[in-house]
C-alpha cells in the first residue's frame, strides 16, 4: 500500500490515518474507527441520518431495516443499545448510521 499513500490519491486529512492503519492492518478497515469515520466524511450522507455517537444517551433511533433501539452506554469501542421490541441488547459500532426518532 505504500505507493498509494500519497496526496494525489488520498486527501491530506486522511493520509496519516491510512498510513497508521497499514502499519498493522485489521481484517476490515471498518474496525479502525478513526479511519472509517474519516473516510465516511467523503460519502454522500442523507440529511436524516446521524452517526450513533451523535445520538444522545437514552435517545431512540431506527436502523435501515426499521428496528428501533434506545442508546444506552459506550462499552469500550461499541455502544450498547436496547432493542425496544424484543428487549435484547445489541452492540453498535460508533460509526453506525442511524435515524434519530427522539431524545
Amino acid at each position: 500500500m505504500v505507493p498509494f499513500i500519497r496526496p494525489e490519491i488520498f486527501p491530506n486529512s486522511v493520509l496519516p490515518l491510512v498510513a497508521n492503519h497499514f502499519k498493522n492492518p485489521t481484517a476490515s478497515s471498518d474496525t479502525d474507527v478513526h479511519l472509517a469515520f474519516a473516510l465516511k466524511q467523503f460519502d454522500e450522507r442523507k440529511s436524516d441520518l446521524l452517526f450513533i455517537h451523535e445520538v444522545p444517551n437514552g435517545g431512540l433511533f431506527r436502523i435501515k431495516n426499521g428496528r428501533v433501539f434506545q442508546k444506552k452506554a459506550l462499552r469500550v469501542k461499541r455502544y450498547e443499545c436496547l432493542e425496544i421490541k424484543s428487549g435484547k441488547t445489541y452492540l453498535f459500532n460508533v460509526n453506525a448510521e442511524v435515524e434519530l426518532i427522539s431524545t
